[in-house]
């Protein structure tokens, strides 16, 4: 099994999933050049992408959203289960606050539009290769708009967070797994779960979408 991220230097390995192959062009066009990164499979539907990041085991799996059969969305979910390490971009022409909210919950750690420039893909493929989230700029204002839009007196304030807490809450809104953040932090795997139930019963949030929204609302991590 690979490890969480990609060795240093080493190009990041990619998985590109879209139903249309002139978008994988593309997106292949973009990036080839390049020596950070080296595709090492394509997909055209949901069930491909799932057998073969089992199969070739990349760093970042680029899916589209909807795509014939089994969707990006329920094809995420999936890969987060067999493969955790790999790490899951969006590239999609949604922008609208229900999927990005849907693929958050699924595990995705990026989403970014189809109409990036491609210095912004490659930051973006580097940046979720570290395990760390990367939305574009209109998916960000999403992001903030229904933070601020929520109702008030639901959700806590940061600074009813001890520093210990916030540095639990940067970390699961960066996608680490409680062991990652045990081993990244000192602590054991045990202090991180009565770290999260406590910011969880502080802030009224439970989900790892939420959390990652009320983190990048607050600065404790920072969008794309």
């Amino acid at each position: 099994m690979r490890s969480a991220s990609p060795r240093p230097h080493a190009p990041i390995r990619l998985l590109l999933a879209d139903d249309h192959p002139v978008v994988r062009e593309g997106i292949r066009a973009a990036l080839s050049s390049d020596a950070r990164f080296r595709i090492v499979g394509e997909a055209s539907n949901g069930e491909e992408a799932i057998r073969m990041t089992e199969l070739l085991e990349p760093d970042v799996v680029l899916m589209d959203i909807t795509m014939p059969g089994t969707s990006g969305l329920q094809a995420t979910r999936a890969i987060r289960r067999s493969t955790p390490h790999a790490k899951v971009l969006v590239l999609t022409i949604h922008e609208s606050r229900e999927y990005v909210r849907q693929i958050l919950r699924c595990g995705a750690r990026g989403y970014l539009l189809k109409d990036a420039a491609p210095q912004e893909l490659r930051r973006a493929i580097e940046i979720v290769a570290k395990g760390e989230p990367f939305f574009s700029p209109s998916v960000s204002q999403v992001l903030l708009d229904e933070f601020l839009q929520a109702p008030r007196g639901t959700e806590g304030d940061s600074a009813n967070l001890s520093p210990r807490e916030r540095e639990v809450l940067a970390l699961v809104a960066r996608g680490r797994t409680n062991k990652e953040i045990a081993a990244e932090l000192g602590i054991s795997v045990r202090t991180v779960e009565t770290h999260r139930t406590r910011i969880g019963r502080k802030l009224g949030l439970r989900s790892a979408a939420d959390l990652t929204r009320f983190a990048i609302a607050h600065g404790l991590i920072h969008p794309g």
